[in-house]
C-alpha cells in the first residue's frame, strides 16, 4: 500500500542511533493495552534483507487501531512530519481533500490529525459510518501513515465514542519515533465542548486517560523531545484553563516538549513552562479566511525534528510562514483592535430620510497610543461634506465619530444604499506595529413598522400576502461580493397576528440548485434571524462564530432550502430552543421559489422580558447556480459563485449597522 522508501538509521531500543542501509521500513512495536497498566515489548520479525529496521515503539491494542499504518517515510535521523488541523466545524467542503495531494508532495515521515475530522454531533449510526467511510477515502489517497486524534465533532456522545473504538481502538495512544515521544490525548474526556464540566461519554474515563499520561511518562522518561496532541487548547480559554490540564502540564514539567492542538480555527503561538502550545488554524474547517493577522487561513504544519527540537513550516496556498507568524501578543492586540470600531445606534423617525447622523465610536482597549485616519465614500445616495480624519486616541480612551449626512431628495430608509468608511488603525504591540484597514458601512437607519393581521397558513404560498414592499436586488452588505440584480433579487413582507410573527420571502433565481448532497450554505437557502430583546443587546452587531452560543440561541434563526430547515446543521446544534418556536416552509415557483417563516409569539415574549414590540431582522438569501463547483468555492468566498444577499449590511459580518432591521408592531395587543 505505501511505496518503500530509503532509511538512514535505526533508533535501538535505549535510544541510541545505528545506520541503516535497508530499501524498505519493518517497525518494533511497544505491546500493551492502552487501558492496561505496563507495557512489554515485542519485536517483529524480519528477514534478512530489513535487518535494520526504522522503529515506533506504540502501545499495542486489540482490534482496530488508531492509525492507518506504521511504514515510516523517512530517510535520516531529523525527520519530518505534518500536523492537519480541524477539517469541520462548517466545513468547506473540498479543502480537506485538496490538501492530501500536496501533502504527498512534502514526503512527510507520517501526519498527525488534531481532530475535528468529521461533522459528527449525531447519534445516527447510518450518518457516523457515512462519515468516517468518507473520511477514510481521503486517508487511503495518502502515501504515509495517518494518526488519528478525536475532536469534539469527532466524539461528542456515546454513540461516536464506542464508534470510534470499533473503527480506531484507543481515543489516547503513545508512540515513539527515532526517540521523539509523541503522546495523543483525548481533549473530550477533559471536559466535552457543550459541557466542559462533563466527560464524554462512553468506553473511556479521564481517570484512566491521567494514568495512562503518568505511565507513558515513566517508561519514556528521557526522549529528545515529545510531542502532545490535543484537540481542545485546554489552556487558552478566555475563562481560564479548563479541567485537569494543570495535571498534564505538571507531569511534562521538566520535558522539552511542544503541544499542538486545533479547535478554535484561529492560529496562535503561546509560550507555557518555557515550551510552544501551538494552535493550528484549519485545513477546510469553518472560517472568515481573513488572513495572517486574525490567524485565520487553511494550511498544514510541515515540523521538522532537529537535534535542538521542531521546527514548524506553516504551510500555506500563497505561501510558507514559520511559527512566528502570530504570536499571543499580536494575538491579544488584534482581539480588540478588530473590534475597536463599533457603529453606535442613532435611530431616525418616520418613513423618509432627508437628513440625519450615522455615529462610530473608536476605543483603544491597548496600552500604546492608537493612530486612528478616516475618509468617506457617501455612495450613491447619501451627501457627506466632512473631509478626512486624523487623530490619536491614548491607551484606554475612546472616540466618538460622527457623520452628518443628507438626501438629495427624501428616501424611504428602506431604499438608501449604504456609504463606506475607511478606517487606518496603527498601534504597537512590543517592538511589532500592528496596523488594520477597516472598511464600516454608513448608512442612516430609522424603525419600520409591522402591520397586524390575519395568520396565514406557513405552507409557500404566497397568496395571502397582499404585497411585498422590502426588496433586495443589490448587495447591502459593503465588504461581500457584490450580486448582480438579474441573477438574484428577493422581496419580503413581515406580519404580526396574535403576538405571533410572520415573514415572507419571494426569491428570484434563474437557476434553482436543492440537492441532499449540500449543506444548507452550499445551495439555494434563505437565512432569517428575529431578535426580540431589549436594547442594548438587540441593537448590538455581534460576529458569527463568536455569538452561535450565547447570541444566537437567544434569537428565532432559520436556515430555509427547499428541503425545509436543514436539521443537521452546525449552527442549528446550538439553538434548540428556538426550533420548536418557528416553523417554516419553502416552494418552488417559475421564477425561482418562495419561503414563508413564522415565530410564536411566546418565544419572542420571552426573550423580550415583556410582551415583545421591537425585533431587529436580518434576511439573506444565499445563492448558488446549479453547475457550480463545490469542490472549488464556497459563499463566504469573495468573488465566488456562491453568495449571500443582504438586505441590509450583515449584522453577523465585518461592516454592521447597530439597529439595522429594526421593526416595530403598528397595533399594540
Amino acid at each position: 500500500m505505501y511505496p518503500q522508501r530509503n532509511v538512514g538509521a535505526q533508533v535501538r531500543a535505549n535510544g541510541s542511533v545505528a545506520p541503516m542501509t535497508s530499501n524498505a521500513l519493518s517497525l518494533v512495536v511497544c505491546a500493551a493495552v492502552v487501558l492496561a497498566a505496563g507495557c512489554g515489548r515485542s519485536t517483529v520479525e524480519v528477514d534478512d534483507r530489513h535487518a535494520d529496521v526504522a522503529r515506533f515503539d506504540v502501545e499495542e491494542t486489540a482490534g482496530a487501531v488508531p492509525w492507518s499504518s506504521l511504514d515510516a517515510n523517512d530517510a535520516d535521523e531529523d525527520f519530518h512530519f505534518v500536523v492537519v488541523s480541524d477539517r469541520t466545524g462548517d466545513a468547506r467542503p473540498g479543502v480537506f481533500a485538496s490538501a492530501i495531494p500536496k501533502v504527498n508532495v512534502l514526503e512527510p515521515a507520517f501526519v498527525v490529525s488534531v481532530g475535528d475530522l468529521i461533522e459528527g454531533y449525531t447519534e445516527d449510526q447510518a450518518q457516523i459510518d457515512r462519515e468516517w467511510d468518507e473520511f477514510q477515502g481521503f486517508i487511503e489517497q495518502l502515501e504515509v501513515p495517518f494518526f488519528y486524534a478525536a475532536g469534539n465533532h469527532d466524539m461528542s456522545n456515546a454513540a461516536m465514542a464506542e464508534t470510534w473504538q470499533a473503527r480506531f481502538g484507543p481515543s489516547f495512544y503513545r508512540f515513539v519515533y527515532k526517540d521523539v515521544l509523541f503522546v495523543v490525548l483525548n481533549s473530550e474526556l477533559f471536559g466535552m465542548v457543550s459541557k466542559p464540566d462533563t466527560p464524554v461519554p462512553g468506553p473511556w474515563t479521564q481517570v484512566e486517560q491521567l494514568a495512562f499520561v503518568e505511565r507513558t511518562l515513566a517508561e519514556v522518561p528521557d526522549p529528545r523531545w515529545t510531542i502532545v496532541i490535543v484537540h481542545q487548547p485546554l489552556w487558552d480559554y478566555g475563562s481560564g484553563v479548563r479541567g485537569d490540564w494543570p495535571k498534564v502540564e505538571a507531569m511534562l514539567e521538566g520535558r522539552r516538549y511542544t503541544v499542538f492542538a486545533g479547535h478554535f480555527h484561529h492560529y496562535v503561538k503561546v509560550v507555557r513552562q518555557d515550551s510552544n502550545y501551538i494552535t493550528l488554524a484549519t485545513t477546510g474547517g469553518g472560517s472568515s479566511m481573513r488572513g495572517n493577522l486574525y490567524g485565520e487561513f487553511d494550511h498544514v504544519a510541515l515540523v521538522s525534528m532537529t537535534a535542538n527540537g521542531p521546527r514548524i513550516a506553516n504551510l500555506m496556498l500563497d505561501g510558507i510562514q514559520d511559527e512566528d507568524l502570530l504570536t499571543e501578543d499580536v494575538r491579544d492586540t488584534m482581539r480588540w483592535l478588530d473590534d475597536a470600531v463599533q457603529s453606535v445606534p442613532m435611530p431616525g423617525h418616520g418613513p423618509g430620510f432627508s437628513d440625519g447622523r450615522a455615529a462610530f465610536q473608536v476605543t483603544n482597549a491597548g496600552d500604546r497610543d492608537l493612530a486612528v485616519s478616516l475618509h468617506v465614500d457617501p455612495g450613491p445616495d447619501l451627501l457627506y461634506t466632512g473631509t478626512a480624519q486624523a487623530t490619536t486616541i491614548p491607551a484606554g480612551g475612546a472616540n466618538l465619530f460622527t457623520f452628518d449626512l443628507r438626501a438629495g431628495e427624501p428616501l424611504p430608509y428602506r431604499d438608501i444604499r449604504p456609504g463606506r468608511v475607511f478606517w487606518s488603525l496603527s498601534t504597537h504591540t512590543g517592538a511589532n506595529p500592528v496596523d488594520l484597514h477597516v472598511v464600516s458601512a454608513l448608512l442612516p437607519v430609522a424603525p419600520l413598522p409591522i402591520p397586524s393581521g390575519s395568520a396565514p397558513s406557513v405552507d409557500g404560498d404566497l397568496g395571502e400576502w397582499d404585497s411585498l414592499p422590502y426588496r433586495a436586488d443589490r448587495q447591502r452588505d459593503v465588504v461581500s461580493a457584490p450580486t448582480a440584480a438579474t441573477d438574484i433579487a428577493y422581496s419580503f413582507a413581515v406580519r404580526e397576528s396574535d403576538g405571533d410573527l410572520y415573514v415572507a420571502v419571494r426569491v428570484s433565481d434563474d437557476s434553482l440548485l436543492a440537492d441532499e448532497a449540500r449543506g444548507l450554505t452550499t445551495q439555494d437557502s434563505v437565512m432569517i434571524t428575529v431578535d426580540s430583546r431589549p436594547d442594548p443587546e438587540r441593537s448590538a452587531n455581534l460576529r458569527l462564530y463568536d455569538s452561535v452560543r450565547r447570541d444566537l440561541a437567544q434569537m428565532a434563526v432559520g436556515f430555509v432550502t427547499l428541503r425545509g430547515i436543514v436539521e443537521e446543521s452546525y449552527y442549528l446544534r446550538f439553538l434548540e430552543g428556538s426550533r420548536a418556536a418557528v416553523a417554516s416552509k419553502a416552494t418552488a415557483t417559475e421564477a425561482g421559489y418562495d419561503v414563508e417563516f413564522k415565530v410564536d409569539g411566546a418565544f419572542l415574549d420571552r426573550h423580550a422580558g415583556e410582551s415583545w414590540k421591537t425585533v431587529r431582522l436580518a434576511i439573506a438569501a444565499i445563492d448558488w447556480d446549479a453547475g457550480d463547483d463545490v469542490n472549488e468555492i464556497s459563499w463566504h468566498a469573495k468573488g465566488s459563485d456562491g453568495v449571500a444577499l443582504h438586505w441590509m449590511p450583515d449584522r453577523f459580518g465585518e461592516a454592521p449597522v447597530a439597529a439595522s432591521g429594526t421593526f416595530t408592531r403598528s397595533v399594540e395587543r
